[in-house]
């Protein structure tokens, strides 16, 4: 009997934040935030319009293609000792800047920097309950990168 994947479901989506890896230099990041695991966001402006007085429109490109990329982690997380010891490298010898991976198993997501490096680090506080530790990076230029949706 052949499945007729139309027949069952074949429009439904699946996103599944299990099936997201971040890797920075060569260690995989673990231990999300329970309601954040990562945002990215372009540095520059992408195209720019210019309307002349006649009406006469033009663009130019923005050569700028780096990014800000905040990754969220719990406070118990061990990849927070990970963000703080690159930070701190790269602060002493300048060594701190690794290749960048995001990618989504369960879907079309893919991201990827070449060079990537702790911005600062993260406010940090302890209370009763664990808590959310924001880590941004900055990217050099980036190639590529897409934003997709899920299988």
């Amino acid at each position: 009997m052949k499945f007729d994947i139309q027949r069952f479901g074949g429009g439904v989506l699946t996103y599944d934040p299990k099936k997201h890896i971040i890797i920075f230099g060569a260690k995989q990041i673990t231990g999300f935030a329970d309601d954040s695991i990562v945002s990215i966001a372009p540095s520059g402006e992408g195209f720019q319009k210019y309307v002349g007085a006649d009406g006469e429109v033009g663009r130019s490109i923005d050569p700028n293609e780096t990014f800000e990329v905040t990754i969220s982690l719990a406070t118990s997380s061990k990849s927070n000792e990970y963000f703080s010891e690159m930070y701190n490298i790269d602060r002493k010898t300048g060594a701190g800047m690794l290749p960048l991976m995001i990618k989504d198993l369960s879907g079309a997501t893919m991201f990827f920097a070449e060079q990537a490096w702790v911005q600062n680090f993260p406010e940090g506080g302890r209370g009763r309950t664990i808590d959310t530790m924001e880590w941004v990076l900055d990217t050099g230029q980036v190639n590529d990168p897409i934003l997709g949706g899920n299988d």
